[in-house]
């Protein structure tokens, strides 16, 4: 994996790049999540928070594709890091509950440029990166996100605790002119990078990927995946503020604890991700099955360390799960239906994490969350089954050879 990180230069700062966004990012939502449920004392705020984030993935990760064609994915990249940069400035006039419309707004407009940044990062890595370096690459998204979490959360929770919200959402401002600036340098046509990376394939619409879509039981199948994972994911990410904060009464550092031990998660699970050679299908809803029984577990643990140590180990599964599926997308779907692909999967995962956010939130008006969180787990081995049953009867090189064909 580090030998694959040292010889794909272009991928190298696209990584770095993402870490310093993500951990910035993390600062901003530790701090956040435990300032609204300072400030309003309800889930159901939580929920409507990172509902509003729906609506732009609706909206825009759709176009991302055509933006990119436009304006290179170098430029959209970048403009997106600086306007989210002047966004986040709203979040230092937040001081009570009656600012709350700030928090609403603000999101909605930081969520506008993840929806076109989010697809048009992951489909700038297979144009980055050589084929036979995929499968690293994607373990290595993995342990992006483990150090976003291990080092923005558990810091943002330091950060926040100690020295306020506001010393947190600064940082975030400043993480994202960093990383803009970092993306700035990637090379340009005719330098170290493929051309493809700043023009992008000849113009392709969804006209002609939906039917094919439509046509594949394969493709219909990982569809249904990125619509169903997230409305499970959903849950946890409510819960996880709501165990710490209300359940567990750790607050800020709580949060921040239990989101670096899901980083540290991630980063171990490159080690057994590596290990698996063949049927990454049957491994990724094997993975959503134990996930499933730890997640249910965690519902009934009466100790913060042991629930901690439990998020842990769901977290491994999830590294697994998302480098093998993203792995199986990369390599199965012709390279000119990338952009489309992603920015639909986007706008698919975003949609109905946040419709699950908003649900779960409101059913913790009524329902205790470790009586929510078992209903997660239970969500989780019911799919794993139902998916692994499907996708017994699919070879990956049969499944790649037919959308190849449909695709000349």
């Amino acid at each position: 994996m580090f030998n694959t990180l040292k010889t794909e230069k272009g991928y190298r700062k696209l990584f770095l790049a993402g870490v310093i966004n993500g951990i910035g990012d993390r600062f901003s939502q530790v701090a956040l999540l435990t300032l609204i449920l300072q400030m309003t004392g309800s889930g159901l705020a939580v929920g409507i928070t990172m509902a509003l984030r729906m609506i732009p993935f609706l909206l825009f990760s759709p176009i991302s594709s055509s933006l990119s064609r436009k304006m290179g994915r170098k430029s959209v990249m970048v403009i997106t890091d600086i306007a989210r940069a002047f966004i986040a400035l709203s979040f230092l006039a937040i001081n009570s509950a009656d600012d709350m419309w700030i928090v609403y707004t603000a999101s909605f407009f930081l969520a506008s440029g993840e929806a076109i940044y989010s697809p048009i990062r992951k489909s700038s890595i297979p144009v980055l990166v050589s084929a036979k370096n995929l499968k690293e690459v994607n373990a290595w998204e993995q342990v992006l996100i483990g150090l976003v979490l291990v080092i923005g959360a558990f810091s943002g929770g330091i950060v926040s605790y100690f020295l306020g919200a506001k010393a947190a959402f600064l940082i975030n401002i400043a993480s994202f002119l960093g990383a803009g600036w970092i993306i700035s340098t990637l090379p340009k046509t005719g330098q170290e990078t493929m051309p493809q990376f700043i023009k992008t394939e000849k113009r392709e619409s969804y006209l002609d990927l939906l039917p094919v879509i439509a046509t594949s039981s394969f493709l219909i199948m990982l569809m249904l995946f990125e619509m169903i994972i997230p409305l499970i994911n959903g849950i946890e990410n409510v819960l996880l503020s709501v165990y710490a904060v209300e359940t567990f009464g750790m607050q800020d550092l709580g949060v921040g604890i239990l989101y670096s031990i899901l980083g540290l998660g991630l980063i171990i699970s490159p080690m057994l991700t590596r290990l698996i050679k063949t049927r990454y299908l049957l491994f990724v809803f094997l993975c959503m099955i134990g996930e499933g029984f730890i997640l249910s577990a965690i519902s009934q643990s009466k100790f913060f360390w042991v629930a901690a140590l439990l998020f842990g180990i769901t977290a491994i599964f999830s590294g697994i799960g998302n480098t093998l599926v993203d792995t199986v997308a990369m390599e199965t779907i012709p390279s000119k239906w990338h952009g489309m692909y992603f920015g639909l999967t986007s706008m698919i995962s975003n949609t109905f994490i946040r419709i699950s956010m908003l649900l779960t939130g409101t059913a913790l008006e009524w329902y205790s969350p470790r009586l929510v969180g078992f209903f997660g787990g239970m969500l989780y081995i019911f799919a794993g089954i139902i998916f692994i049953l499907w996708a017994i009867k699919y070879s990956l090189q049969e499944e790649k050879a037919k959308l190849l064909q449909k695709a000349t």
